[in-house]
């Protein structure tokens, strides 16, 4: 059976399970559910496809059929709670104390490593400046706001671990690809954290930075579903196009630069 510790996601896990089960026996989703003690055959299918959830007694009766030991099933009963959890606060401190069960198991949370790169902003401003500048105090000193050396060097280490980052016999690092993408999804908790404080930095641009030095704009207007789609198709070939111009200016004298692009309601749908 796949690892639960893997996962950051409960129904994903399940999933996975099933297969798993039913590729190496005859098993059903009816016997799933008899397992767990549910009258509907097909309700734990239904939860995996995300049209109903589990209660607190059906977390217990899904850990007991799937055979979790206490470890496994103490991290079932965060997974849950966390899957569904909308606010950051409460869900990274479900993450952190899931990620405490995982390590005491000698597991690891799939999520885990990519919040580590994403927690903090200046990882991904470090990554870009690491191979064209000369010292790790030189990168402290060029991040704005300034970040002090240690934290520099522990960026560094975090960066060359994740293999975003490689060291050759000179000193000087190197990235080991150009882009790094989180694709279309921003449901993980680690880019919207991301995304959090990367908007922090641009509200701190409008007084810290000046008016030549940056562009900062936005547009609020009235869209049908087909405009929203449209805008954000567009929003999609537009940041194809920006990491293109990008590609083609990386041989020239850089600074690092960050794009917001926000498309969000401000009102409910009006209906006619």
């Amino acid at each position: 059976m796949p690892s639960v510790f893997a996962y950051s996601d409960y129904r994903a896990f399940m999933r996975d399970a099933f297969a798993e089960k039913k590729a190496s026996c005859r098993f059903s989703w009816r016997e799933f559910a008899k397992r767990a003690g549910y009258a509907s055959p097909v309700f734990l299918k239904l939860v995996t496809e995300e049209k109903s959830s589990l209660s607190a007694e059906g977390i217990e009766r899904v850990g007991l059929a799937l055979g979790l030991t206490d470890k496994e099933q103490e991290f079932f009963r965060l997974l849950v709670p966390f899957t569904h959890e909308t606010g950051n606060a409460k869900k990274q401190k479900l993450f952190n104390e899931m990620r405490k069960i995982a390590a005491l198991c000698k597991g690891c949370i799939v999520e885990a490593n990519l919040y580590d790169y994403y927690k903090e902003w200046h990882h991904s401003v470090i990554r870009e400046l690491a191979p064209n500048v000369s010292s790790e105090s030189e990168i402290s000193k060029l991040l704005v706001p300034k970040i002090p050396l240690p934290q520099v060097k522990a960026s560094l280490a975090l960066l060359l671990k994740l293999g975003l980052l490689e060291k050759d016999s000179s000193g000087k690092y190197h990235q080991t690809s150009k882009h790094i993408t989180t694709g279309e999804s921003i449901n993980s908790m680690a880019v919207r954290k991301h995304h959090e404080n990367m908007g922090n930095l641009a509200v701190a641009a409008l007084e810290d930075i000046s008016k030549e030095e940056r562009d900062i704009s936005g547009i609020t207007m009235g869209l049908s579903k087909e405009g929203f789609e449209a805008v954000k198709a567009e929003l999609a070939n537009f940041r194809r196009k920006i990491k293109e111009i990008a590609t083609q200016s990386e041989n020239e004298n850089e600074s690092v630069y960050r794009i917001n692009l926000q498309l969000f309601p401000l009102s409910k749908e009006v209906k006619k």
